[in-house]
């Protein structure tokens, strides 16, 4: 069986409690702790996507960060 790449093993655990992708977002550290199967790395991930995107000034670079890794997330998921 070939070893889960991270953040597809990301986005599962999320979908598995029931949060879309989108949510990556959004989910305050408190949401997080309460994710089952969550690792620190992970929280760790996900708040540096949160704080990459949130501190990007330029709107539409933003706005394309986020396009892009939905879709990668999409892709993945169904590949």
């Amino acid at each position: 069986m070939a070893k889960e790449k991270f953040e597809e093993r990301l986005f599962r655990i999320l979908g598995e409690a029931g949060y879309p992708p989108i949510r990556i977002f959004t989910l305050t550290p408190e949401e997080m702790c309460k994710i089952p199967h969550i690792t620190v790395p992970n929280i760790r991930t996900i708040l540096c996507i949160q704080n990459e995107i949130i501190d990007d000034k330029n709107l539409k670079v933003r706005e394309e960060r986020i396009r892009q890794m939905l879709k990668e997330a999409a892709n993945e998921r169904f590949d």
